[in-house]
């Protein structure tokens, strides 16, 4: 049984319709990738997933459970956890009070505290920084905040929405090694990323949007070698 299934999801913004009929799961323990344009629906997938957008038709399933109406922070509570597009960090807050927002649903102090070393362990420069506000840090230091406080909430499932952009190539390098760690650690990623390369090299499986639809799908290495997506997403014609 996979960890996550959208069958013939359908999101519409008003009278327009942003995914079309999507299908795909996601296997516990996989990196899988979701590339595309801009406006190809990857946020909006993510979004559905998370619960911020109601999915107008079709269903959602995380663990056996049925999710398609379920509240966002119950999902949350339920192992679901989003790194949004953009990080959307808490600026007037420090790190720490930062990483404490996204321990919110939980009242196991003790492992909590624990939490916040594995993501200090994770982090090095984060917890050089726990009383800075998150405002004052650069952005790919904000990038490696948002992750963090993703998970604090302890997640089965880790939605990733464009984690490189925006940033330097020596943060690029290092948020996707530390994705790789995240993920040997046994958590499951769902990533959208607009580094197609980056994103596929790392992925069990990927699928590739178009105007809201899947348009290909297949192992990361098998996508990597497509000369369709070379020449679209890789620049290499």
């Amino acid at each position: 049984m996979a960890l996550l299934e959208l069958k013939n999801v359908t999101v519409h913004y008003g009278r327009i319709q942003a995914i079309h009929d999507m299908s795909f799961s996601v296997e516990e323990g996989e990196i899988v990738s979701l590339i595309g344009a801009n406006g190809a629906g990857k946020t909006t997938t993510m979004q559905t997933i998370s619960g911020l957008l109601n999915a107008s038709g079709g269903s959602i399933t995380f663990d056996g459970e049925d999710i398609t109406k379920m509240k966002a922070h119950i999902r949350v509570v339920r192992g679901i956890s989003q790194s949004p597009e953009g990080r959307r960090i808490f600026p007037g807050m420090t790190v720490l009070e930062n990483l404490d927002m996204g321990a919110f649903g939980r009242r196991d102090r003790s492992k909590i505290a624990a939490d916040f070393d594995r993501v200090f362990h994770l982090f090095p420069r984060l917890a050089e920084r726990k009383t800075q506000l998150g405002g004052t840090m650069s952005g790919g230091e904000q990038q490696m905040l948002a992750i963090g406080r993703a998970l604090m909430s302890v997640p089965r499932l880790l939605l990733l929405d464009e984690p490189s952009m925006g940033l330097a190539p020596q943060f690029i390098r290092q948020i996707f090694k530390i994705i790789t760690e995240i993920n040997e650690q046994g958590t499951t990623i769902l990533l959208v990323e607009q580094n197609a390369n980056q994103a596929l090299a790392r992925a069990d499986r990927a699928f590739v949007l178009e105007t809201g639809a899947i348009t290909h799908s297949g192992s990361g290495k098998e996508l990597l070698a497509n000369p369709a997506i070379k020449e679209a997403y890789l620049g290499v014609g």
